[in-house]
């Protein structure tokens, strides 16, 4: 089918605009594996991977736009380091926002940090996960901080023309 062995499918998207299916692939074992987005074309019996992520990119937080052959997803790049006791940690970090053409079978846009503009008076922040995407625009939960003390988190627009992210609703009391 086109899905590596060693994956199952964690959740499956259908674009009606493009006729389209999109699976989001996690580990099907105990072991960690990224996880994976592929998608076909319905008359197709064969997946097709989305973007070529590194091997340790996961693609989350996959939605499909509601009048457009598009998909959006969050990119977070994993590591694995060794803390003080010489115990192997995961961590990860936000990549970027990409949108993907499902139509040309392609990705369109990407939006990093360095790319990313946080409002006024915000020194670091990042998009933590993708929660709507269509005509109205696109939306994600954003970690947003003044200063190294404390990380806030909001509901925000991501302005794909300014890549300006705009907070809509405050998110009290959020850990991720």
């Amino acid at each position: 089918m086109g899905i590596p062995s060693g994956y199952g499918f964690k959740q499956l998207l259908f674009s009606p605009v493009a006729n389209t299916v999109v699976v989001q692939a996690q580990s099907a074992g105990n072991n960690w594996r990224p996880e994976r987005l592929y998608f076909r074309h319905a008359a197709s019996d064969k997946y097709r991977s989305i973007g070529e992520p590194g091997d340790l990119a996961s693609q989350e937080f996959p939605f499909v736009h509601s009048s457009k052959p598009l998909l959006a997803y969050n990119s977070m790049q994993h590591r694995f380091i060794l803390d003080a006791q010489g115990e192997k940690r995961h961590c990860g970090d936000w990549d970027s926002v990409k949108l993907f053409n499902l139509q040309l079978g392609a990705e369109v846009d990407s939006i990093g940090p360095d790319t990313l503009h946080l409002p006024p008076g915000i020194v670091r922040g990042w998009i933590s996960k993708l929660v709507g995407f269509g005509d109205s625009g696109l939306f994600v939960q954003a970690g947003l901080s003044k200063d190294a003390s404390r990380m806030d988190y909001v509901v925000a627009e991501v302005d794909l023309e300014t890549r300006t992210l705009k907070p809509v609703v405050v998110l009290p009391a959020t850990f991720i």
